[in-house]
């Protein structure tokens, strides 16, 4: 009898549990109404949701420390981004499904797999987790019954002191465990593997981070109840002994179960209180991460094989459906902040909200709604930062959506869409300027349509409003017809600042680069020119300017309604002085403006002849050979890590043109790698870029590694006054100090072959005056050096350029005074422009 009890027990209990559950929630809340309901949860307020949420946020960041403590003490080799998603898919899966331990540890297994995970090493993880949580629940009902001992006491006539002596107890579990954990070192066989027991520190973390999570879980349902109806410490207890009846039916997510245990132990609070925080757990706590942790495992590969066609289908579909969404969210953020603050959210603002919050939000979604429109550009054209604006920009608006007015609606569709862009990061893979020129005409009215409508739809819910100068500066949470006035003014300086943007872009000027036959007229320009910049011309991509009698030239290029050159004339200076003139008088004619990048102080009188301002770019690093040497204390760092350059086993060789197919294929492959691993494309117009057809003509330096090329450097020369380096690129697996290595060596080759100068390149934004009474292009610059840092080592690069000991040389930028702030921008996009040319091998 005992025996079958025990056998049909586990099968029956599940049923029984939720039988019970379901007649104690028909019993309970058959009385109720969906719209009690609705009203409890409109009673919420921003503050408790955002509360319900930020707890969900710190459960499953706890979980994911402890899948991170219970994969080190599994011994797993799983990296820390693979950990975080596993973290949250199995705990998504698990709390929503039921069988945690099974359902948890099955998608463990397959994403841990591919990591070197075995199934004992999910399964001892899947035990971690276990141990934890029982930690946490049991320390969490200790704790409850030592404050609030007549929660135990009131319905068995059980004395509070016995009470308090079993919290006691129960809270004390953690602490035997940790003493358990460091008396019994030896490993313990279970089912045929021996597992020992977490370290001491690995224990304690275990207890306090399952009791934090107990603490984050059950405050959750709390924060969506009123808390003058009952205090954390009453509602505690009942969670407790709900969520473990949950666990023990087998329901998944213990749903019912753990509803119908709360209502039972909570009979005075109010049902429709009651169930409209249920409702919100299970959607916080459960529905979205579920959804979340489903479409992570998708884009991880989880389902691949099933799911590519589909993948596919909506990569070439996404960018424009997307866009589409976007520009019609970011005029609903607009719109729907036009009109009144309907009464019953007004007050409900009131209560929970500043004004000061309810103005910045209005403000902020206004923003977030233009940033959206303007973020449809981009993503149509598949551009990566496109999608960037478009996730910060739904994010901001569905937060500010509801501060400013409660608008839910708005809201969800705003965190709908950050998902689905964030979700959808990889069919907006294109780099560089936004090219929006042909769609901007479109943009443009689709931004006036918003604006005629914000326009009419307030004048029609204002029609009895008297307009008065007063109402632009008014506040407050009845100041809707100022925020629609300012909102007006906003959108209608916008489209204003827009229209003259692409009226100033309209018809940018064109140049045709100069083809082989031009490159190999002004050849013997080059390789006489002291200045190594000379070489930029052979890159290909930008047109040529001759004299008459071609004894000069000059390069330059067009970006908007610039006409940009590089560097100064080439060749003659009396020749190339009458060139400058020649290429201001074809700007005129282009109106367009003339722009010098790069320009020397040698050639300063002649650009401000031409009437233009002068910008310090930076300072370049020109080393003087014949003084430079590694004797002495000062390069005793550099001379050191020679030494150990050479031990390791790096040679140094100079390869003379023309360069053969085979070198060349092995400098491409590590070219792309370094291109990959720094994260950047090609570029051109300042810089060269891998083009077999200009390196087949260069000498090269080549670094090796037991025999295996690690590095290289093509090698430019202006005549026998200045050497320097274009690409100076090196592969994954080259040893540290390579660069150092490379360039020691090339200064030692640049003195035996007679040069005075090795050129080490610019340094931007460096050497700027540093003094209160600097220009603003001074402050300005030397600010951004010091604070973008994360975007590009200005101080780091002139850092290590200074360790050669160089001869600082300033070089400038030369614009007219009016358009200094384009020709900035200009500049900028012409040489951050992705290569696009498409350059043959042979």
């Amino acid at each position: 009898m005992i025996e079958q009890a025990r056998r049909w027990l586990p099968r029956i209990l599940p049923i029984l549990l939720l039988g019970i559950a379901g007649w104690i929630l028909w019993r309970e809340f058959h009385t109720l109404t969906p719209d009690l309901v609705s009203a409890e949860v409109r009673s919420w307020g921003p503050w408790r949701l955002l509360a319900a949420v930020g707890f969900t946020i710190l459960s499953y960041s706890l979980l994911a420390t402890l899948e991170w403590l219970g994969l080190r003490w599994a011994g797993a080799q799983v990296p820390f981004r693979v950990a975080l998603i596993g973290s949250f898919c199995a705990n998504a899966f698990a709390h929503t499904i039921g069988f945690a331990f099974l359902i948890g540890g099955a998608v463990r297994a397959r994403l841990y797999s591919r990591h070197g995970a075995s199934l004992v090493m999910v399964a001892q993880i899947g035990l971690f987790y276990g141990v934890a949580f029982g930690l946490g629940m049991v320390t969490l009902g200790g704790l409850t019954l030592v404050v609030a001992p007549q929660l135990g006491a009131g319905d068995f006539q059980v004395p509070a002191t016995a009470v308090q002596a079993l919290g006691v107890i129960l809270a004390s579990s953690p602490l035997a465990y940790v003493v358990a954990c460091a008396a019994f070192r030896s490993p313990v066989k279970i089912a045929g593997h021996q597992i020992s027991l977490p370290t001491p520190g690995f224990a304690t973390a275990q207890a306090c981070l399952g009791l934090i999570d107990c603490f984050a879980t059950a405050a959750i349902v709390w924060v969506l109840l009123p808390q003058a109806l009952i205090g954390f410490a009453d509602f505690a207890g009942p969670y407790v002994v709900a969520t473990l009846l949950g666990l023990v039916s087998h329901v998944p997510g213990g749903a019912g179960v753990f509803e119908g245990a709360v209502l039972t132990m909570l009979p005075s609070l109010p049902r429709a209180t009651l169930a409209a925080a249920f409702l919100g757990y299970r959607l916080i706590y459960y529905a979205v991460p579920l959804f979340l942790a489903a479409a992570l495992l998708v884009r991880s590969g989880f389902a691949a094989g099933q799911l590519a066609p589909i993948r596919r289908v909506w990569g070439s579909l996404a960018p424009a459906l997307i866009a589409i969404f976007a520009f019609g969210l970011g005029a609903v953020l607009i719109l729907t902040g036009i009109g009144r603050i309907a009464p019953d959210r007004l007050e409900q603002l009131k209560a929970t909200v500043p004004a000061v919050v309810v103005e910045s939000s209005h403000l902020l979604c206004l923003i977030s709604g233009l940033a959206l429109m303007s973020a449809a550009l981009g993503l149509f054209r598949r551009r990566s930062h496109a999608a960037t604006l478009a996730i910060a920009a739904t994010a901001i608006g569905a937060s500010t959506a509801l501060l400013r007015g409660l608008d839910i609606g708005p809201a969800i569709a705003a965190a709908a869409l950050c998902i689905v862009v964030a979700l959808s990061r990889k069919a907006f893979h294109r780099k560089g300027n936004w090219s929006t020129d042909r769609l901007l005409s479109w943009w443009l009215a689709g931004v006036a349509a918003v604006l005629l409508g914000a326009v009419a739809l307030g004048l029609w819910v204002y029609d009895d409003t008297p307009y008065e100068v007063r109402l632009w500066t008014a506040v407050g949470y009845h100041a809707d017809p100022a925020r629609f006035l300012r909102s007006v003014a906003i959108l209608g300086a916008v489209l204003l600042g827009a229209g003259a943007w692409a009226l100033a872009r309209a018809g940018g000027v064109q140049v045709v680069p100069a083809g082989p036959g031009e490159l190999s007229a002004v050849r013997a320009l080059i390789e006489a020119a002291d200045d190594t910049t000379a070489r930029l011309a052979l890159v290909g991509d930008k047109a040529l300017l001759r004299s008459p009698d071609g004894d000069a030239f000059l390069m330059y290029g067009a970006e908007g309604r610039s006409l940009i050159t590089m560097g100064d004339p080439v060749g003659d200076r009396a020749a190339g002085r009458a060139l400058l003139w020649r290429l201001k008088e074809i700007a005129d004619r282009s109106e367009a403006r003339m722009v010098i990048y790069h320009g020397t102080p040698g050639w300063l009188i002649e650009y401000l002849d031409l009437g233009l301002t002068l910008l310090k770019l930076g300072e370049e690093a020109r080393v003087p050979l014949e003084e430079f040497s590694l004797e002495g204390g000062r390069r005793s760092k550099l001379r050191q890590g020679h030494a150990r350059a050479l031990r390791d086993g790096l040679t140094f060789e100079i390869v003379a043109p023309p360069q053969g197919a085979a070198v060349l294929t092995d400098l491409r492959a590590i070219s792309d790698a370094w291109l990959i691993d720094h994260g950047v494309h090609e570029k051109g117009f300042s810089l060269g870029r891998f083009d077999p057809l200009v390196l087949r003509q260069d000498p090269i330096a080549l670094v090796r590694q037991e025999g295996r090329i690690v590095a290289f450097a093509n090698i430019w020369t202006g005549g026998r006054v200045e050497a320097s380096i274009d690409l100076m690129r090196y592969g994954p697996d080259a040893p540290n100090g390579v660069m150092d290595f490379l360039f020691l060596e090339l200064i030692g080759w640049a003195q035996s072959e007679g040069f005075a100068w090795f050129n080490l390149g610019l340094a931007p934004l460096t050497g700027l005056a540093e003094h209160p009474l600097a220009p603003l292009w001074h402050k300005f610059g030397s600010q951004v050096a010091r604070r973008g840092g994360r975007y590009y080592g200005f101080l780091g690069l002139r850092t290590f350029k200074a360790k050669f000991d160089p001869v600082w040389t300033p070089r400038y930028l030369a614009a007219s005074p009016l358009s200094l702030a384009a020709a900035i921008l200009d500049v900028t996009r012409l040489v951050g422009r992705s290569s696009t040319a498409n350059f043959a091998d042979n």
